[in-house]
């Protein structure tokens, strides 16, 4: 616990993103009207949103550096729930990777199939 995971794209691969956190906030406000999403402040948009029923998902998403973080609390599923819908609408073909703050092993993410198994297969 107290540790955070960074999602982003696989650089080496396929470069950084090409949204913007204007079309991260659209697209997390169409999908979940009711979360808050700060404006940006210090190159930081805050994500604030209740996921699915009773999971709330607290992301942050760096714009200068093009990566989402989120603390390592229970349920992971609920930061995921959202980094799977935002990347799939944003940047579907773009390979994802993520990390844990205190050990930069880049691995990847796979955004092809379903969320129950974009979720299964984070093995933190």
């Amino acid at each position: 616990m107290g540790s955070t995971f960074y999602v982003s794209a696989d650089r080496e691969h396929a470069g950084p993103w090409t949204f913007t956190g204007e079309q991260v906030k659209d697209c997390v406000r169409r999908h979940w009207p009711n979360a808050t999403v700060s404006a940006a402040f210090e190159n930081f948009l805050e994500i604030h949103l209740e996921a699915v029923p009773g999971e709330w998902a607290e992301l942050s998403f760096n714009l200068r550096h093009g990566a989402f973080s989120f603390e390592d609390r229970e349920p992971h599923s609920a930061p995921l729930t959202v980094l799977h819908t935002v990347l799939r609408e944003l940047a579907p073909t773009v390979p994802v990777v993520w990390w844990i703050d205190y050990d930069a092993d880049l691995q990847p993410l796979d955004l092809a199939g379903s969320l129950a198994a974009f979720i299964d297969s984070f093995p933190a």
